[in-house]
């Protein structure tokens, strides 16, 4: 038997293929749909690996050699093998018998396949297999055909429509969604199909499960506060998240604020940030200890908004950690402490920083560089793991632009929809 397997876009494809490579007596044995293994395998037509097998015949012995006196190229009499539809009928030396067992076996085989896809095609109970002579008639090569096709037709029509629940687990791992919270989203979910919408359907189900697998997050955060704190990683775009929604406040909101530095002694830090206080016409002060974070906070009591801006510093060093929460604890109560994380940041650091930064103290999450992932799971590991509230995320460097705030349903949109063109758009604070 020869076997042979075909990677194709679609059944048809397949179907032509074989025919050229095998002829049309190959039945195919398998089909499979090739998994996605990447975000990017998404934007590509499906692939297939289709299996197809050919019985062939033994070949056919050595002609014997001409009796005396018999001319070349004479053919021996009753020996010639008789062709009918361009099919080569099998060799003379097989027994009628074992052809014909041959045949039924193949015709059975046809029907068995037939009755796993379409019940109704299968053999009536007590109808017999046809006999079959040596040669097969037009109309019978007719059908054979028919019936190829369909058994192709109906192979494709399964593994296209696929498993529509199977297929939204795998592209929420490829997200990088915990597989624990995977299963959370998609937990007695129902699949409807009878109209053709059940992807739709489906897609709707999990943003409203996921909206509120988050909702008792956000319900619990406190907006009343007026002291905006940034603190994370070197790199992350603290300083300039803080100079986004300052502008916003001061320009769009008309709000008094005020800008603080925690000095550090790495150069153009302060510099960056006096820049845009002098860019946006607000006061900004520069502090060395917590006492003075303590006394320029007092200072600016009549502001409608005071942003302090830190120095970023490593998860791993606990001595810098340490000192970092010592000017958030001369913060009074009314803050909001805002861990700025990268989207870049692969989910396994994502959920280690967020651990580390915890002796800090921060009561939200904010995600920049969105416009440089696709992979946007980790926001929803963070949400779910910290029980903290994603605030903001960015998109791009341009200030006041490129930052929106985040509802449990835009959240929701974003994972799911891919809603980075509708960052800024309709901003929330």
């Amino acid at each position: 038997m020869k076997i042979k397997k075909y990677i194709v876009r679609e059944m048809q494809e397949a179907m032509r293929l074989i025919k050229e490579d095998m002829g049309p007596d190959a039945v195919i044995i398998g089909s499979y749909r090739l998994p996605r293994k990447s975000i990017f395998d998404f934007f590509r037509p499906p692939q297939l690996e289709v299996t197809a097998a050919l019985d062939e015949l033994p070949a056919a012995p050595a002609p014997a050699e001409l009796p005396p006196g018999r001319p070349p190229g004479a053919e021996p009499p009753a020996t010639r093998e008789v062709v009918t539809a361009g099919m080569f009928a099998p060799p003379s030396t097989t027994p009628p018998e074992v052809r014909r067992t041959r045949r039924e076996e193949a015709i059975r085989l046809e029907a068995d396949v037939l009755k796993m896809h379409d019940p109704a095609q299968a053999l009536p109970a007590g109808e017999k297999i046809p006999e079959f002579t040596l040669g097969t008639p037009t109309g019978q090569e007719e059908n054979n055909s028919f019936s190829f096709n369909t058994i192709l037709k109906q192979q494709e029509e399964a593994m296209m429509d696929g498993d529509v629940l199977e297929r939204w687990r795998r592209r929420l791992l490829d997200m990088e969604v915990m597989e624990g919270v995977v299963e959370n989203l998609l937990r007695g979910l129902e699949v409807n199909d009878t109209t053709g919408d059940g992807e739709d359907f489906l897609l709707l189900q999990i943003k409203g499960r996921l909206a509120s697998l988050v909702e008792d997050v956000y319900s619990a955060r406190d907006h009343s506060g007026k002291i905006y704190a940034f603190i994370g990683p070197t790199g992350v775009g603290k300083t300039t998240t803080l100079a986004k929604l300052a502008t916003r406040q001061a320009l769009f909101d008309q709000k008094k604020i005020a800008l603080i530095a925690v000095y550090s002694h790495r150069f153009g830090v302060v510099e960056e940030l006096k820049f845009y206080g002098q860019t946006i016409g607000v006061p900004v002060e520069v502090v060395m200890t917590p006492a003075e974070l303590a006394s320029a906070v007092e200072a600016h009591q009549d502001k409608e908004a005071v942003f302090v801006d830190t120095e970023g510093i490593s998860c791993r060093n606990a001595s810098e950690l340490l000192k970092l929460k010592g000017f958030m604890d001369a913060l009074p109560p009314s803050r909001r402490i805002f861990l700025v994380l990268s989207a870049t940041t692969r989910n396994r650091d994502l959920l280690h920083m967020a651990r580390e930064f915890a002796r800090v103290g921060y009561s939200e999450f904010i995600f920049t560089k969105l416009d440089e992932t696709l992979t946007r799971g980790g926001a929803l590991n963070l949400i779910h793991q910290m029980r903290r509230p994603l605030a903001y995320v960015t998109n791009g460097q341009n200030v006041p632009d490129d930052i929106a705030g985040i509802t449990p349903r835009r959240l929701a949109a974003l994972l799911l929809e891919g809603g980075e063109n509708n960052v800024g758009a309709g901003f929330r604070g």
